[in-house]
């Protein structure tokens, strides 16, 4: 079992050259080797949550996938890894109290524009650039994108309705779901940007 370890880290190089280059094999074996030593790592620190913790893995490794040309810059993999862990975690922390913001003004802002049209306007306006975010995703993904956020399907429900996979739902949420965040803050004020998202369920 040592040996195989090792190995695996003596050719963890060549692992990071191929995946940058597209292979998905290598990328699996980075994967499977680091997953088990994350997860002991995150679970901890998110109140021993499983579905915290692989929500957190699944993001960090997309995002890694994603920019997967970079990998062969990297000298430490196990470095790099535990590092963006640790980043994720505080950006978790920070954004709880973001959230609490979020709600609290929310609830201010229902309790102090009551019947004011100069207010609810400017809200609705602000709901009318939410909109044109979503208008703008492909007419499948803004579909899968408005039975979640709007109709607060369940993913197994419109895997179902959009004769799709679970899977594919969830690849589908989660590149909408960045792309009106992305949106938002070219669009709207900061306030706005995180009182709404937090109102169609972008901030949880």
């Amino acid at each position: 079992m040592e040996s195989n370890v090792v190995n695996a880290l003596a050719e963890e190089h060549l692992l990071l050259q191929d995946a940058a280059l597209g292979s998905r094999s290598a990328f699996t074996s980075l994967y499977t080797f680091y997953l088990p030593k994350l997860y002991k790592y995150i679970f901890p620190f998110v109140r021993c949550s499983k579905e915290d913790t692989e929500e957190i893995l699944h993001d960090m490794f997309m995002k890694i996938w994603e920019k997967k040309e970079d990998l062969s810059t990297i000298k430490s993999f196990n470095s790099y890894l535990y590092t963006m862990a640790r980043n994720r975690l505080v950006n978790i922390h920070e954004h709880s109290k973001v959230k609490q913001k979020a709600i609290d003004y929310i609830l201010h802002h229902s309790e102090v524009t009551g019947n004011n049209t100069d207010d609810n306007f400017i809200y609705s306006q602000y709901r009318e650039v939410i909109q044109r975010a979503i208008d703008t995703l492909p007419p499948k993904r803004k579909r899968v994108f408005e039975m979640s956020a709007y109709e607060e399907l369940s993913q197994d429900e419109i895997a179902v309705i959009m004769n799709i996979s679970k899977s594919m739902v969830k690849k589908q949420l989660y590149t909408a779901t960045r792309y009106v965040k992305e949106y938002l803050k070219v669009h709207a004020d900061l306030t706005a940007f995180i009182a709404l998202c937090f109102s169609i369920g972008l901030l949880k």
